[in-house]
């Protein structure tokens, strides 16, 4: 559930879960697949999707880790959800997108928005914060996180504390036609070509 406060939106899921949204995101998890296929998504056909179940050491939910791929731009995201915690992702990294602005007044104006790619997460008071870590704020490293999915699903596991079991992190691979067209057998008039 989200409601706005002084104009800003508010996560009240995450605000009133905070202990738990910080064991998910600071603790140790473990990623079960050590692959992630993307495939076409059910409902948009211009991004793909792939996922893979995630464990966590002091927690017993369910956690899973979300890759995304457009097709139009190049762009992706990676997500870690827990419907234990929130209906909506609790972390995540966009590689391209709008800037986000941190509504801070606090913060000098010129700097509250947060140009991608970027992570999410949430304050305190379940408010969504858009940050840079220091090798996107590195030119030369932003983009090879940004051109490489695999490179920036390493980045993202590293940030969020995961890995495989064995400290490696997943790949990401794109489901190609050749596979697809694996998994279905042509028929004409009844004939079936294989």
């Amino acid at each position: 559930m989200k409601e706005c406060i002084e104009g800003k939106k508010i996560n009240t899921e995450i605000r009133d879960k905070f202990e738990l949204f910080e064991d998910l995101v600071n603790n140790k998890k473990i990623v079960v697949s050590n692959q992630i296929l993307l495939k076409t998504k059910e409902n948009n056909r211009f991004w793909l999707k792939g996922f893979s179940e995630v464990t966590h050491s002091k927690i017993d939910a369910p956690i899973y880790l979300v890759v995304e791929q457009s097709l139009r731009e190049e762009k992706y995201g990676i997500k870690l959800k827990c419907s234990t915690l929130a209906n909506s992702p609790f972390f995540r990294f966009d590689s391209g997108g709008p800037a986000h602005r941190n509504a801070n007044e606090l913060i000098p104006l010129n700097e509250q928005s947060i140009l991608t790619p970027h992570f999410n997460t949430f304050n305190e008071k379940g408010q969504l914060i858009a940050y840079k870590t220091p090798q996107l704020s590195n030119e030369k490293e932003s983009n090879a996180i940004v051109e490489d999915i695999n490179f920036g699903l390493s980045h993202f596991c590293n940030v969020a504390n995961m890995s495989l079991k064995n400290e490696d992190y997943p790949e990401v691979l794109e489901e190609t036609p050749e596979l697809a067209l694996d998994l279905v057998i042509p028929t004409f008039n009844g004939a079936k070509f294989e």
